[in-house]
């Protein structure tokens, strides 16, 4: 016969509000990389230990494993930004305390593409001709066609 595991824990611990999923898509979207890792081209994971104290926010952070070059203190302002939710608990003001990894990668720098290429001149001509017309009273000469040639060209 298989033991049922109780849900009733006399002390429930702190929740990120939307899960572990939801921490981590803010933990994505508010890192900044430091400009001395991306410098020195620095890559890994830091480990950081925190407490949550009975309100949700986090009062105390301390780094495990570090990578140094500015990725620590990002990493502890990432966590002091975190706040979770706390079930009351027969009002008790009780601490929790996290482990959480926050991975630092490089992202790679896209191949650089290829400038647009320019535009061809852009270019107009027209002619104008007059001519008279044959039942104009002037007399029909071979200058009697007059008329104007122009080229127009646009650069860009």
């Amino acid at each position: 016969m298989a033991r049922q595991k109780s849900e009733n824990h006399f002390i429930k611990g702190a929740v990120y509000p939307g899960g572990q999923k939801a921490m981590l898509l803010f933990i994505q979207n508010n890192l900044q990389y430091p400009p001395e890792a991306i410098a020195a081209k620095v890559e890994g994971t830091i480990r950081i230990r925190f407490s949550i104290d009975h309100t949700g926010k986090v009062f105390k952070s301390q780094v495990i494993a570090s990578l140094g070059h500015g990725c620590d203190e990002e990493a502890i302002r990432l966590v002091h930004l975190l706040e979770f939710e706390v079930p009351k608990t027969y009002k008790l003001k009780v601490q929790h305390h996290r482990t959480l990894n926050i991975h630092f990668k490089l992202q790679p720098n896209p191949l650089p593409t290829e400038a647009p290429p320019l535009p061809t001149p852009l270019s107009i001509q027209y002619t104008i001709i007059s001519t008279t017309a044959p039942d104009s009273p002037a007399p029909i000469t071979e200058n009697s066609n007059q008329g104007y040639h122009y080229s127009i060209q646009l650069k860009p």
